[in-house]
């Protein structure tokens, strides 16, 4: 691209510098000929011409560097006046393109929910944005292989949660699910987990291998009595089902009962825990311990770093295997979230907002980096090189410039010599 801008700006200079050539002999022309005549008009075409040639000429060589090498003021003038440049540039760009009621007017115009829509709407745009990604996360997943590296990760992660007040989290949880009585329902939800794992024949057999084991503990005597009579077993099942009924009727009665003694228990413990967690300071200290204690717990950390080498190695298959199942899993999920945000206002509306905030903040946080950053980039770059860059960019449409002021001349050169000869 570099080289065909070179060569369109050579083409035009070639061609500036062409009719300043023949504006110049056509004014030795009309002289050699006594300017008498067709020559008077050609004359005095040509030397306007020929001025305004050599005007325009030096005005566009003197954005750039010395006309004829020589230091003539107030020429070279993008060079002498990278600085301002820099600033202005900034400035304009903040003013113009970072301005926060600019940005957020076009940003709800253009509704960029209803936008990304549309996109995840074409299946070769959701596959290259996939493939994109797949690579990319094959990428970052092979530069995260270094021993060194997990350890940072892991002791970023274990002063991160070292930082966090657990026993406020855990107090917003307790308020949140208590305030509107969604603690009764996680009660509700746990009590029909238990009495359906009660009811496994699978689990009565182990509650029954269990009364069994400890009645051989506690009872001896009267075991050895149950078993001379081959009774122990039956025994043992017999006792497990009773205490599995048991159990699964009184879960079941304490769920059918608003008022039930242990419902008022448990709603009674629920209050008292959470005015520990946000006014007992020993006792968030204990919750605090327990935490501390938790990270650096040797069990969790072998088993932590077990979890991350089998999902890393999970990752590196899936990733590299054609049809990855996390890709395919990706696209389904862009093929739904396309359709919501093209049909559902709600959605779009929630999404735009988000977007919007992000633009609103970083809008701000652009606003005040950005004319330092413009500022110390255009101030590194070298004088010469950027001069030639610009030239490369706008050069082509100032050699017209030098053509027009050729052409413009020798025409006010012709209505300047009519004037004269009708005076």
């Amino acid at each position: 691209m570099s080289d065909k801008r070179q060569r369109q700006l050579a083409r035009m200079k070639a061609i500036a510098l062409g009719a300043l050539l023949l504006s110049v002999a056509l004014l030795v022309a009309a002289h050699l000929n006594g300017r008498e005549g067709i020559w008077a008009w050609l004359g005095a075409f040509a030397e306007a011409a020929t001025i305004g040639a050599l005007a325009d000429w030096f005005a566009v060589v003197a954005l750039f560097r010395h006309p004829l090498g020589l230091p003539i003021p107030h020429t070279a003038i993008i060079p002498r006046k990278k600085a301002r440049l820099a600033d202005a540039l900034g400035d304009f760009l903040v003013n113009n393109f970072l301005s926060r009621e600019q940005l957020l007017a076009r940003l709800d115009a253009w509704n960029p929910a209803l936008q990304l829509g549309r996109f995840m709407d074409t299946p070769t745009r959701v596959e290259a944005l996939a493939r994109q990604m797949q690579t990319w996360l094959a990428d970052s997943l092979q530069a995260l292989d270094s021993p060194a590296l997990e350890q940072e990760l892991a002791s970023l992660i274990r002063q991160q949660l070292q930082a966090w007040d657990s026993a406020k989290t855990a107090a917003r949880l307790v308020r949140v699910l208590s305030a509107g009585g969604h603690h009764q329902q996680v009660l509700n939800a746990a009590l029909r987990e238990v009495s359906r794992w009660l009811d496994k024949p699978e689990v009565r057999a182990f509650i029954s291998e269990k009364l069994v084991e400890m009645a051989r503990r506690e009872y001896p005597k009267l075991i050895r009595l149950a078993d001379a009579f081959n009774y122990t077993e039956e025994l043992g099942v017999k006792l497990a089902e009773k205490l599995a009924v048991a159990l699964m009727d009184e879960m079941q009665a304490v769920l059918d009962s608003p008022e039930h003694p242990l419902r008022q228990r448990y709603a009674e413990q629920t209050t008292q825990l959470l005015q520990r967690l946000e006014n007992d300071a020993d006792f968030r200290a204990r919750v605090d311990a327990w935490k501390t204690q938790w990270l650096y717990s040797p069990a969790l950390g072998d088993y932590s770093q077990q979890l991350w080498q089998r999902l890393r190695q999970w990752l590196h298959r899936d990733l590299a295997d054609e049809n990855s199942r996390s890709m395919s899993y990706l696209r389904q999920q862009a093929a739904r979230l396309g359709a919501r945000l093209r049909q559902d206002a709600l959605w779009q509306a929630t999404v735009n907002a988000q977007i919007r905030i992000a633009a609103e903040h970083l809008a701000e946080q652009v606003r005040e980096v950005a004319p330092t950053y413009i500022r110390q980039t255009v101030n590194a770059w070298d004088s010469e090189k950027m001069s030639r860059e610009i030239e490369l960019s706008v050069g082509r449409d100032l050699q017209y410039i030098r053509l027009n002021g050729t052409l413009i001349g020798g025409l006010a050169g012709l209505l300047l010599h009519g004037v004269l000869r009708l005076l």
